[in-house]
Parts: C-alpha cells; sequence; structure tokens
C-alpha cells in the first residue's frame, strides 16, 4: 500500500504511545519501504515533534481534560453517536481517509470502556469513517477490552465486526471479544508492537548513570508509578494509599537489604497531570523512610529511555511499556497491573510469578515479587535472551500484513 494512514494516536508525551508508533513506522517502512504514512493524533501540535512523518488532527477531536464539564462531555457523545449511525460523506474532514490506501489503528489499549465513554465513541468513529469510504482497516496489535458498558459493547461490536484484519497483543482479549459476541473471525494474537523499536544511545543518559554512579555503587533499579483512579473499587481514596505505601515500602526493601539505588523514571509526562508520572512520584518520594532514591526528571525521546532502562539491574514497572522496553533489553522485571494488558504480555513471556495487580498490591506481596524477581534474575534474563528475538520477529507480522495487502492490490 502506497498510502497509510494511521489513526488513534494519542500523545507523544506517553512515551509507551510513542514507542508503539515509532515501531510501527519502523516496521511497515521495513516491509513496505516506498510507502508515504501519515498520523492522525489528539494531539497534533505537540506530536509532529516526535515523528518524521506528517502529522495532523484526529477527525471529531474533543477535549480529554478532566476539567471538561459533564455538559460539554455528553453534546460531544451525542454528536459522535449521531456519526456512528450515519455513512459518512466525502468531505474536508474526511479528505486523508479518501488519500489512504489502507488505514490502520495503531496499537495499544483504548477500545474500552469502564462505563459510558465519550473517548471510546471518537476512537470508534474514526474507524468507522475508514469502514465507509471501503478503505482496508487494520487494527495493529491492540488490547481490547474490557467494556462495563452494555451499549459501549454493542457500539464496539459493531464497528469492530466490520474491521479487515484484528491483531491482538495478549489473550485475555479473546475473551473480550466473545463477551461482546463478534462475529469478524480476522483475528491474530501477536505480540505488542513496541517490542520492536530500536534503541538509541543518549548522552544524557549516560551522563545521568555515570552521575548516579559515582554516588552508589550497589544495583540500579528503575521503577515507574502512575496515578490510578481505580475504576473497579469503591474505596479509590484507600487503594491508591495502599498502592503509593507498597510502592513506598518496596524502595525502603530494596535500599535496605539489596543496597539498591531506585530510580523513578519519567514514562508519562502528559498530556494532563493526571497523566504526569512526575506528580505521583514526587509525592512518593516525599517520604521521611525514602533515603537515596530519586526522580530522574528528564524529557528523554522513547529510543533514549528504551536505551536508559537497559542500564539498569532490574526494573519494576506500573506503565506497561516501561516494561516492555526493560524486558526487551532482557532486564529482569515485575510488572505492576493495571489493566489486563500488562498481565497478558507478561503470560505470553512465561513471566506470571513477577506480575500483581494493583488493585491487590501490598507492602508485604509486593516486596516478595521484587525479592524472588532479584534472586532468580540469572535465570529470567537467561529466558529472555533466548525468547525475545523471536517475540520481535512476530510483532512484525501487522506490517507483513500491510504489505501484503499491496501485493493483492498489484495483483488485482
Amino acid at each position: 500500500m502506497k498510502n497509510i494512514l494511521i489513526v488513534n494516536a494519542h500523545s507523544s508525551r506517553n512515551k509507551g504511545d510513542a514507542g508503539i508508533l515509532l515501531s510501527m513506522i519502523d516496521s511497515i517502512k521495513k516491509y513496505n519501504p516506498d510507502c508515504n504514512i501519515k498520523i492522525l493524533s489528539r494531539f497534533p501540535e505537540v506530536d509532529q515533534l516526535a515523528y518524521d512523518v506528517p502529522v495532523g488532527s484526529c477527525v471529531y477531536n474533543i477535549s480529554i481534560d478532566p476539567k471538561t464539564s459533564k455538559w460539554s462531555k455528553l453534546l460531544s457523545a451525542i454528536k459522535l453517536i449521531k456519526i456512528l449511525k450515519t455513512k459518512s460523506k466525502s468531505s474536508n474532514i474526511t479528505k486523508d481517509y479518501e488519500w489512504a490506501d489502507v488505514v490502520v489503528s495503531c496499537g495499544g489499549g483504548f477500545l474500552l470502556s469502564h462505563g459510558f465513554s465519550a473517548a471510546l465513541l471518537q476512537h470508534l468513529v474514526q474507524l468507522k469513517i475508514a469502514i465507509d469510504f471501503k478503505k482496508p482497516l487494520v487494527i495493529y496489535s491492540q488490547s481490547i477490552g474490557p467494556f462495563y458498558n452494555k451499549y459501549m459493547k454493542i457500539l464496539a461490536k459493531k464497528v469492530l465486526d466490520h474491521v479487515s484484519k484484528i491483531f491482538i497483543r495478549e489473550k485475555i482479549t479473546y475473551q473480550w471479544l466473545e463477551k461482546i459476541s463478534l462475529n469478524n473471525e480476522s483475528v491474530t494474537l501477536v505480540p505488542d508492537s513496541a517490542f520492536c523499536m530500536e534503541m538509541e544511545e543518549s548522552e544524557l543518559a549516560d551522563k545521568v548513570i555515570d552521575e548516579v554512579k559515582n554516588q552508589h555503587t550497589g544495583p540500579l533499579f528503575g521503577f515507574t508509578v502512575r496515578d490510578w483512579n481505580f475504576p473497579e473499587v469503591e474505596d479509590k481514596t484507600f487503594y491508591r494509599n495502599k498502592y503509593i505505601e507498597s510502592i513506598r515500602r518496596g524502595i525502603e526493601y530494596i535500599e535496605k537489604e539489596l543496597d539498591g539505588k531506585v530510580l523513578l523514571m519519567p514514562q508519562v509526562l502528559g498530556p494532563n497531570p493526571f497523566n504526569d508520572d512526575r506528580i505521583i512520584s514526587r509525592e512518593i518520594l516525599n517520604h521521611p523512610t525514602i533515603k537515596n532514591a530519586e526522580l530522574l526528571d528528564y524529557d528523554f525521546k522513547p529510543r533514549e529511555l528504551k536505551y536508559l532502562y537497559s542500564k539498569m539491574d532490574m526494573f519494576v514497572g506500573t506503565r506497561m511499556h516501561s516494561n516492555i522496553f526493560s524486558l526487551s533489553n532482557f532486564v529482569p522485571t515485575v510488572a505492576i497491573n493495571y489493566e489486563h494488558k500488562t498481565r497478558g504480555i507478561m503470560e505470553s513471556l512465561n513471566l506470571n510469578d513477577f506480575v500483581i495487580d494493583i488493585n491487590e498490591i501490598t507492602p508485604e506481596n509486593l516486596k516478595i515479587k521484587i525479592e524472588n524477581c532479584w534472586k532468580t534474575k540469572e535465570i529470567v534474563k537467561r529466558n529472555l535472551l533466548e525468547t525475545i528475538p523471536e517475540v520481535k520477529r512476530q510483532a512484525e507480522q501487522p506490517a507483513i500484513y500491510i504489505s501484503s495487502l499491496n501485493k493483492l492490490q498489484k495483483m488485482g
């Protein structure tokens, strides 16, 4: 396919999302060297600086600012539902879709709803326009679900049944597709695309690590944390406090028992305060029992961040793509699962023993996970050295499929 339109992009301030897009561009160009790629994003003014392909605004872009009024969100949702129920016509809004030979929904985990969701409606609209214009539509290594709202479930099924090819990145998604009674049988399991992203040496990362090692001779532990709204529980404040206390106690254990230095990593810096990991990182560090841990408050590019993670002796990640960046560098990792995508990906690497659900985390069970991972780190690393090359190869399957569409078009 000559013209490839990537839709559903979120924000490059999330280095995991940016890593997915970078790896997709790398793989698609590898198998389609003469193609033209364009991205449609929620934040084009930010993202156009992050990629070496054109970036435009996604269609019917709506605000995801938590401060947006419920009335405004409701009006947006009503408009999006109307679009989902009518066939799209040629207009200035749809010109990118008409330009495209194939439309690709970018990798990630955004086709879900914990309740009535304007964000899900917007993502579905971006897919439906491709269907209306009869464009081949490929979902690129995604986690899909959960769907806890009946109406959202119906709308998602209606769109997904008409997708040309669905690539999912973990087995739990099969269960959610079955729960929405999906009729589309063109579903294939592949690893997350970000496993393929090449890292890039960074003078800043080298400088940071050298400065740390001048002050500390023990092992280095990378951490990512995130704020979370605990949508499946009632006492959200209790669970948030438990998560923070568990992280603090995990850091204390590493400092006291393993002589380790903990570095909290800047995996996600926006696009809003809730999704700025530095804020909750500072909250965790602001405690008298934390002695040596520190936040690396830098804006690394995704490839640089992956290079930085390769310097760690072990990793503890709440952000899933921080875990992927570290695991693809053979770094033993404990993953904190806040959506099913994390558990599914860890299970695909036979690392079930090193996953802990964010709702179930306690200081004691996190300490046990860290302790067990550290004790078996050499075994884990050997297993990763054996499995990751094949994981990377399989993660390119969606790009190969897109290339096959080009061959079929030429034959036609």
